[in-house]
């Protein structure tokens, strides 16, 4: 069997979703008294949208790259800046190169920028603000690359994503994680999940509203399970809620995408802070159960071991 789920196309999204990833038989709402946030009466997602069907309304892909800049907005396309590493490692992820890591069939590479920190306590930190160094996050196999540049990335993840891809796939004990690739420090993210949310108001102005919102929501929760972790708490499967920028068709905003170190990889959109406590209590801490009528795609890994 492949080492993953492939993307089904089906006039029934729930029974398709299934074959992908376990439905959840609980409401995808809560109660308005367990929120602690809501939406501002001004906000409305649009009715027109909310009677559209998400399922198969984005595309699979084999990796997501995500960019530390402590930033929560960007400029119109984030990547794109001249003479940056940023626009470097978006221009490798889609070459044949980069693709053919996922041969026989690749899906793509996604590249976010994110609010994920800087190191500032590195004497590169200036480096880091002009955007010649950066760290980058690799889901879903939880890995930090640290201090990749202009110069080093194309060596750094044409040499450790096949590395990534064999012991995984094969989970073989042997295969090593490097714990350096020339100047590039290589690290194992233990947190349990990451949950995405699209923070990218020069794109969407509504993700300027619903971000913050959602995120407190999140985090509210989270901190009652004692599953919260921000940049100065990195103990072992905890949660991390980050924001990211514009991830693609926004005609549905609310976009939530959730990677779990089991394996399950989730895009919910048109969200609100009433979806956020079955998220945690189903999809983030029930094996991956998820709810059809908010999914634009699931995809399904196999786990990460290390």
């Amino acid at each position: 069997m492949s080492f993953f789920k492939r993307f089904i196309k089906s006039s029934d999204p729930t029974q398709e979703i299934s074959k992908i990833l376990p439905i959840s038989d609980c409401s995808a709402t809560c109660s308005a008294t367990e929120c602690f946030t809501k939406y501002p009466s001004s906000f409305k997602l649009d009715p027109a949208d909310l009677n559209s069907p998400l399922w198969e309304t984005t595309k699979p892909y084999d990796l997501h790259i995500l960019i530390s800049t402590g930033e929560t907005n960007w400029q119109h396309d984030a990547t794109d800046i001249s003479g940056s590493v940023l626009k470097k490692i978006s221009s490798w992820s889609s070459s044949k190169t980069a693709l053919d890591h996922f041969s026989p069939k690749s899906n793509g590479i996604k590249v976010n920028v994110s609010s994920l920190p800087l190191p500032i306590d590195s004497n590169k930190y200036m480096d880091y603000k002009k955007n010649l160094v950066c760290d980058v996050l690799l889901l879903p196999f939880f890995i930090w690359c640290k201090g990749l540049t202009i110069e080093n990335h194309e060596d750094v993840l044409n040499t450790l994503l096949p590395i990534l891809i064999k012991k995984r796939d094969s989970n073989d004990d042997s295969i090593e994680i490097p714990k350096q690739i020339g100047d590039v420090i290589i690290e194992k993210d233990e947190s349990m999940a990451y949950v995405m949310l699209c923070s990218h108001k020069t794109r969407d102005k509504r993700c300027g509203i619903t971000a913050p919102i959602m995120k407190k929501e999140f985090d509210l929760h989270l901190r009652e399970l004692d599953l919260y972790r921000d940049i100065s708490d990195n103990r072992p499967k905890g949660v991390n809620v980050i924001f990211i920028n514009h991830v693609g068709g926004h005609k549905f905003s609310a976009n939530v995408l959730i990677n779990l170190r089991s394996g399950e990889d989730i895009w919910y959109a048109k969200c609100s802070p009433l979806n956020v406590k079955p998220i945690i209590d189903e999809t983030i801490l029930n094996h991956g159960k998820v709810f059809p009528e908010y999914v634009r795609i699931v995809q399904k890994y196999n786990p990460i071991n290390w």
